[in-house]
């Protein structure tokens, strides 16, 4: 069904897929211990939803890390991914980050807003340490990690971004030369873009819009950040290893980077650095340390 869906549902056909996405996957979830809560947090009039679990048996207030999807993942998949931390007495609530998923509203240079709301719903619940949140996005999602590591940085303890859309990538050069016609992607990366947007339907207003994302045009790239880890892949195609450059050499904080001298988007490399293993091996540990935890010793 999520298969069906992609990248973005923009047919009644892959609606229905899409629903049948989300149906199937809470069904699922049903088995899942600790438990999946899914949270309904108001928001202008409409609501986020979001997918919460707590490791098992906690007796304090535990760290949690917010996940935020990207162009075409979805909160459900980051569920999956995200369920590795629990061992570690990390909790996690994914998300769909503005204009994905079930998203109440559209991407723009103010929806990190959305995002806020949701760290104000995390400091509200008992069960969760106010003091270490951490955000962690994919793709898109690292874009709002990364934006919300310098706007809320008050709030948050660490943010880690994998292949983080900066600068350069908002650009229209970028987007006739690099985005249009994409081999890295698995379907036309374009029409997905533009349908994250209000109002977008051909190729200059995707410009036009694009133009306005960008963290260099915003005057927000170079104020303090959180502590954050910035991973990606040199031979990326999706975004250019310029901005992941660019990232790094401002701010406030030595970063932590992991870039992949043979990796494409996300750093990931075939048979070498797949998802899980990059996910286990260098975002979860880093995740770990950030946010001061000691590993659960195992019951005797």
């Amino acid at each position: 069904y999520s298969f069906g869906r992609w990248p973005v549902p923009s047919s009644p056909g892959k609606q229905r897929s899409y629903a049948k996405a989300i149906e199937a996957f809470l069904a699922h979830a049903r088995f899942f211990d600790p438990p999946l809560e899914v949270v309904r947090i108001p928001f202008e009039g409409s609501q986020i939803i979001g997918y919460m679990r707590l490791p098992k048996n906690a007796k304090t207030p535990v760290p949690l890390v917010i996940a935020v999807n990207g162009l075409d993942s979805r909160k459900e998949d980051l569920s999956e991914s995200f369920a590795a931390i629990l061992p570690n007495g990390i909790g996690f609530l994914a998300v769909d980050g503005p204009g994905t998923g079930q998203a109440p509203m559209k991407a723009s240079e103010s929806a990190d807003r959305m995002l806020s709301r949701v760290i104000d719903y995390v400091q509200s619940r008992p069960e969760i340490d106010k003091s270490r949140i951490a955000i962690h996005g994919v793709s898109w999602g690292a874009y709002w990690a990364t934006k919300m590591s310098i706007v809320e940085r008050s709030r948050l303890k660490a943010a880690s971004a994998q292949s983080p859309p900066i600068h350069d990538f908002f650009q229209k050069d970028f987007l006739m030369n690099s985005l249009l016609g994409n081999r890295e992607y698995l379907f036309d990366q374009v029409p997905a873009l533009m349908a994250i947007f209000d109002g977008v339907n051909n190729v200059d207003q995707l410009a036009a819009a694009l133009a306005k994302m960008s963290l260099v045009t915003q005057h927000i790239l170079g104020r303090p950040t959180t502590p954050m880890l910035v991973l990606a892949g040199v031979l990326d195609t999706q975004v250019p290893i310029s901005d992941i450059y660019l990232l790094l050499n401002k701010g406030d904080v030595p970063k932590d980077a992991w870039i992949n001298p043979q990796g494409g988007h996300l750093g990931r490399q075939v048979k070498v650095w797949p998802d899980p293993v990059i996910f286990g091996q260098v975002i979860i540990p880093w995740l770990v340390r950030a946010l001061s935890v000691t590993r659960p010793e195992s019951p005797q």
